[in-house]
């Protein structure tokens, strides 16, 4: 028994809309067949079986929000004989256009900032050029770079769903910025809930209340690397004191691509990841 379609090695693509078409899986044998099927990408897999009365079978139904190798085994009795067949394929994801990125995101309650954030974050890609999910150095993955906790299949192969679990990060740290800046019936704008919200989805705070001004403000003492997204200096500490921000780039950006305690006179700050997205 051979499996007739799909043919050996055939790429299927879900759509930018987040649609598989289907795949039908067809034999030259007769009578019932029983599938047993595998999928998996990275960490995540799946596996099942299903028994149909005929020589075909939709996998379609069964790979919702999953792509990457699909093995695909086939048993089915000729007599009293069990003939077998297997056949391996792949399943990619596509890009939608930014657009409709934004579309889908404005449509979501607290998603202010939120567009900005997904266009830094990932250039509105859930996908790489191979049709693999985009995965990040450490372990971010798709559009909004979910790290913790560890998405699920669906988040990483379906960008909207990618979309959904990050909105559910940023309203929490949205919650904990507008905690943080209502403190002592202290009031704030919209722009800087915004701020506050996006500088902690990366870490840390964004404002200092002033005593004199009564207000928040931005802490002076923190120089951001234009050219990086988030790394900074403390111009308080003596180190960094008295130089500018070119001055201590060329000092520093060897550095950058090297383990933490190699540069112990600047830092990953959500301040300058604020500062990046939102100018």
């Amino acid at each position: 028994m051979k499996i007739i379609s799909p043919t050996p090695a055939q790429v299927f693509a879900i759509g930018a809309d987040t649609v598989l078409p289907d795949i039908c899986f067809e034999t030259d044998g007769i009578g019932p067949h029983e599938w047993t099927w595998s999928i998996g990408w990275d960490d995540f897999k799946k596996t099942g079986k299903k028994t149909t009365a005929v020589n075909t079978w939709t996998a379609t139904p069964e790979l919702t929000d999953i792509g990457g190798l699909l093995d695909v085994h086939v048993s089915a009795q000729k007599g009293k004989i069990t003939e077998v067949a297997r056949v391996k394929v792949t399943i990619t994801g596509t890009n939608p256009v930014a657009g409709d990125v934004d579309r889908y995101i404005f449509t979501r309650p607290g998603s202010d900032g939120f567009a900005k954030l997904v266009a830094h974050e990932s250039r509105y890609k859930q996908f790489n050029a191979k049709g693999n999910p985009v995965k990040s150095f450490d372990n971010g993955y798709g559009m909004t770079q979910l790290t913790t906790p560890k998405p699920t299949a669906s988040q990483v192969w379906n960008w909207q769903r990618n979309i959904d679990g990050g909105l559910v990060l940023f309203g929490q740290k949205r919650a904990s910025a507008q905690t943080y800046l209502s403190q002592a019936d202290r009031t704030y704008t919209a722009d800087q809930l915004v701020r506050e919200t996006i500088c902690r989805y990366n870490g840390g705070s964004y404002h200092v209340w002033d005593e004199k001004a009564l207000a928040w403000v931005r802490p002076a003492n923190i120089v951001c690397d234009s050219a990086t997204g988030n790394i900074g200096w403390d111009i308080n500490d003596a180190a960094n004191a008295g130089k500018t921000e070119a001055e201590l780039h060329k000092r520093d950006k060897a550095s950058y691509a090297k383990p933490k305690e190699a540069h112990p006179n600047w830092r990953y700050r959500g301040v300058c990841y604020a500062d990046a997205i939102l100018g």
